[in-house]
């Protein structure tokens, strides 16, 4: 059965996020306990971190990036960039995504976000658009 497959199959061919991208997201994961190297899911289970190489994708538009989203089967450390925001999921095999914020030369984590329901209300291209429109300060405080 290849039908739903179709459907994602551009979620295959996503860019890669450039070199210095890449580097610079791996780095700030190491902020995160899910997420470092190390981190609370690979205590227990070493093959997993092996498993689980950061792999960070870029969505060109909104349309792509719900279509990413609403895959919802991703790794753990997969990530995906829209223009100044980055989404990195933090649960393996599952979609509760560290969210992030463009700064200047850096990223700054503020939120946690399942897309689930999010998608499935129709609220996807409204809460996109807000984070869009926040500044880094606002995200920092949950001002979106």
């Amino acid at each position: 059965m290849v039908v739903a497959a179709d459907k994602y199959a551009p979620v295959w061919e996503f860019p890669n996020a450039p070199p210095e991208l890449h580097r610079l997201l791996e780095q700030k994961c190491q902020e995160n306990p899910w997420l470092k190297k190390g981190g609370v899911p690979f205590v227990e289970d070493p093959f997993l971190e092996l498993d689980s190489p950061y792999c960070f994708c870029v969505a060109e538009d909104i349309g792509e990036l719900e279509l990413f989203f609403e895959h919802c089967n991703w790794s753990i450390r997969q990530g995906i960039v829209y223009k100044d925001l980055a989404f990195i999921n933090q649960v393996n095999g599952g979609g509760e995504w560290w969210t992030l914020k463009k700064d200047g030369d850096s990223y700054v984590a503020f939120e946690s976000v399942t897309f689930k329901l999010i998608i499935e209300d129709g609220e996807f291209p409204a809460f996109m658009d807000r984070l869009l429109k926040a500044t880094p300060e606002q995200c920092r405080k949950l001002q979106y």
